[in-house]
């Protein structure tokens, strides 16, 4: 089984080169399924999860998280949809299908099966300019509120990450591919990185 993990700063066009590289390579892909599921399970609404999710974890929110979050009576929703969150992203993992997953900490929650862990990042300049694309809300935007609103966005990953483990989100240790997609169309660069995969596996 193949699974392969892509972390991404906000308007990097991570995305975008999670789901080109799933269909390039012919595998499954999941995203915002993810967070349906969650919301499904947890009766709450699917714009409320993300924003929970963009804007990381309060002060009391405990960081023992994945060792004794199981007995906790009264926890704040950022809690519940990590443990949410892992719990279906192992049962996607159980299943035994080769598949790309985009951001929800799969390459720490799903150690175990060893996934290829991409992380895509840009510099701001290029940051700005993808968002800007993305439609009439972030187009109205000024450049100066858009970066804010990427940190903002980028603080609250690195915040939830920090629930569950000590490796640093972006640290190019934590991953076997880092890309830099500056100025770049993410087209352009799906058939090298799925290359360089296959290389990494060795087939």
């Amino acid at each position: 089984m193949n699974i392969i993990t892509v972390s991404r700063e906000f308007g990097s066009g991570g995305r975008e080169l999670g789901k080109s590289l799933a269909e390039h390579l012919g595998i499954a892909y999941y995203d915002k399924e993810i967070l349906h599921t969650i919301a499904e399970e947890l009766k709450m609404d699917e714009g409320y999860i993300s924003r929970k999710m963009n804007s990381g974890y309060s002060r009391s929110v405990p960081v023992s998280f994945g060792k004794t979050f199981a007995g906790l009576n009264q926890v704040e929703d950022t809690v519940k949809i990590l443990v949410e969150q892992q719990k279906i992203l192992k049962e996607l993992a159980a299943k035994g299908e080769d598949f790309v997953i985009i951001g929800r900490n799969a390459d720490v929650i799903l150690q175990e099966y060893e996934p290829f862990k991409i992380f895509v990042y840009a510099e701001m300049e290029s940051k700005i300019r993808r968002c800007q694309k993305l439609g009439k809300d972030m187009n109205e935007l000024t450049d100066k509120e858009m970066k804010k609103q990427i940190l903002r966005v980028d603080k609250g990953r690195k915040k939830n990450r920090e629930i569950i483990t000590s490796a640093v989100w972006g640290d190019k240790e934590n991953y076997q591919l880092c890309i830099n997609t500056s100025d770049v169309q993410i087209k352009t660069i799906v058939p090298a990185t799925a290359e360089y995969i296959k290389g990494w596996r060795g087939n």
